[in-house]
């Protein structure tokens, strides 16, 4: 009986060796499977992230910039009551309430397309610049500088960073 013990010990000794090593290489690509499903779950959420970062973004650009159509049209008006008011003052320079009232109305647009991010581009003073201008005429000026904007045919006006409309100028040579 006890040759009997000896020998299933022996047997179950040599099993759980054979045994060892297959269970090590299991519990190895076990692991390397786990890093691999974590890196995976790691590349995924940050990658989820982004997207809903870049979702955000450019939902806010819609938002910021879906009225720049309509503000355009906005502009036309503002054209046309700034033209009133030079003609107001060229044909009835008496009429100074007429005049008054156009520049209240044009404060009014103004007011409203500030309210929207709508700013107008300077163009006293400043050099020619084709990302806020658009020249129109150049003029040969010897009191100035080339390259300056002599006179603004055309206001021009900014939303947010972007140019709505480039101001139309006359450019010293």
């Amino acid at each position: 009986m006890n040759d009997e013990k000896v020998e299933i010990a022996t047997e179950e000794t040599e099993e759980s060796q054979i045994a060892e090593p297959e269970a090590a290489a299991e519990a190895e690509d076990m692991e390397a499977q786990l890093a691999d499903y974590k890196d995976r779950y790691v590349r995924a959420h940050a990658e989820m992230d982004n997207l809903r970062k870049r979702f955000d973004r450019e939902r806010q650009e819609i938002v910021e910039y879906s009225k720049d159509s309509l503000l355009r049209d906005f502009l036309r008006v503002y054209d046309a009551i700034e033209k009133s008011i030079q003609m107001a003052h060229e044909h009835h320079p008496d009429d100074e309430s007429f005049a008054e009232g156009l520049k209240m109305t044009e404060k009014i647009l103004l007011d409203i397309l500030k309210q929207n991010h709508v700013t107008p581009i300077e163009t006293k003073d400043v050099a020619f610049d084709p990302n806020f201008h658009e020249a129109l005429m150049q003029i040969n000026r010897e009191d100035m500088e080339s390259n300056m904007v002599v006179d603004e045919l055309e206001k021009g006006f900014m939303m947010h960073d972007r140019v709505l409309r480039p101001a139309k100028v006359t450019v010293s040579q």
